[in-house]
């Protein structure tokens, strides 16, 4: 599964975020669940004011991962602390709704008026302000980063991306 685009939406009272409809079908369609199937994400803290949403195997994906890392045990250890007990299972429920934890609201800081975007293998969720201003500024600075993927597929690793 592949998550892309961005939509506005907005964090209710109880916690609760809608998904967007195109997510909630491509979720299905890519789980193979049907309407009213229960559909298991899990949301991530993604940064000091970032959460994140995998799917179930996208979760174990990520998991099946960092156990065949080469990062120092130590530090795998220390990073595995924080991932594992900031991660929270959470079902869909049938409006199509999440309820996001509350101690990774309050981590984030995040409420009220949000977007939800794709980032390949997972959504993100962002202060809706935040990300617009963030999106501009990164446009700005490197004006060719989007011209065209294959050169950034091709780019040498020590090269900047808008070069």
């Amino acid at each position: 599964m592949v998550f892309t685009g961005t939509y506005e939406h907005a964090i209710d009272a109880k916690h609760r975020l809608a998904i967007p409809s195109d997510i909630r079908r491509e979720l299905q369609r890519g789980l193979g669940t049907g309407e009213g199937d229960t559909v298991v994400l899990y949301c991530v803290l993604g940064g000091p004011d970032v959460l994140c949403l995998y799917t179930e195997p996208g979760y174990q994906k990520l998991a099946d991962e960092l156990r065949q890392s080469d990062i120092d045990p130590v530090q795998l250890l220390e990073y595995e602390e924080v991932f594992y007990a900031s991660s929270k299972r959470i079902d869909m429920d049938g409006a199509g709704r999440i309820r996001l934890p509350e101690h990774l609201l309050k981590q984030t800081g995040l409420s009220g008026e949000v977007v939800i975007a794709g980032a390949g293998d997972h959504l993100k969720i962002r202060d809706r302000a935040a990300w617009a201003s963030r999106l501009e500024s990164v446009l700005k600075d490197q004006p060719n980063l989007l011209v065209n993927p294959r050169m950034m597929l091709g780019r040498n690793k020590n090269q900047p991306a808008d070069s």
